[in-house]
């Protein structure tokens, strides 16, 4: 059994000091090597280097766990107790100095995320869940927005890559999202995004071809904080690479404008 208040401190700490060191980095943007892993994809040095930090902090706590990061790797949730992290989401973001990147830690346990961290060390704001235990915004309880109509909510997305397959399919779904929602944003990091969410201060979020570091902590916070969260197409939540999610009240019509495919699958999901 694992000791989910002492992981949510570990993974506190972890976090912490993964982002104590990107605002630390910053003046160092200039020497440090980046890699293009891909169109509109990169990494850098720093990335690496507080992805070791939070591997560090969190296996020293519990060395029985397993580590699965964006940038060094290792092996995809296989049921025993991993850390699935992202150490700098929005690196984009951060390598421009635009102030809008997290940190992002989550525990799974047979396969479901069990507590999730996002850190926002540019705001200094932590949010952080516990299954079972509600969702919190620097120690203070939050929970997705209040019931809204679709023209007076506000989505949010992360654009898929340049090159993603899925790009047509997704200029679709954006189009008809602007026609219909009151605002639509795009951070370029979708942990804040579906920290967000959860917090109230957007209504639905969705993005292609993500990795399951990215949205491991922001599922956990989406369901602590009352949210509804699907995978599009069809798989487990840690491996699907279409998610979508939104207050209870706006799932239903915003699945039928991402497309039938999505309303499909989450009226299925509501029988």
């Amino acid at each position: 059994m694992i000791d989910l208040s002492k992981a949510s401190k570990a993974a506190e700490q972890a976090a912490y000091a993964a982002g104590t060191h990107l605002l630390a980095s910053r003046s160092r943007l200039n020497e440090v090597l980046i890699t293009q892993k891909e169109p509109g994809d990169v990494a850098s040095a720093i990335d690496m280097e507080a992805e070791m930090l939070i591997r560090d902090v969190v296996l020293k706590h519990f060395p029985d766990h397993s580590f699965w990061g964006e940038e060094g790797g290792g092996m995809a949730h296989d049921g025993g107790p991993q850390w699935v992290v992202d150490p700098l989401d929005g690196t984009a973001n951060y390598l421009r100095g635009y102030p809008q990147y997290a940190v992002s830690i989550a525990l799974v346990q047979d396969g479901e995320p069990v507590l999730g961290v996002v850190f926002d060390p540019c705001r200094n704001e932590f949010f952080g869940a516990i299954c079972g235990r509600g969702a919190v915004l620097n120690g203070q309880r939050i929970r997705c927005a209040a019931p809204r109509d679709a023209v007076t909510a506000m989505a949010a997305t992360v654009f898929p890559k340049p090159t993603s397959p899925r790009m047509p399919q997704y200029m679709g779904e954006l189009g008809r999202v602007l026609q219909s929602f009151g605002g639509v944003r795009r951070s370029g990091s979708m942990a804040l995004e579906m920290a967000y969410l959860a917090a109230g201060r957007l209504d639905a979020f969705w993005e292609h071809d993500m990795g399951a570091w990215d949205a491991a902590a922001g599922i956990v916070l989406l369901r602590e904080a009352g949210a509804v969260v699907h995978a599009r197409d069809g798989r487990a939540l840690l491996d699907s690479r279409s998610l979508m999610a939104s207050t209870p009240a706006l799932m239903a019509d915003f699945a039928a404008l991402l497309g039938s495919q999505a309303h499909r699958r989450c009226e299925s999901s509501d029988r």
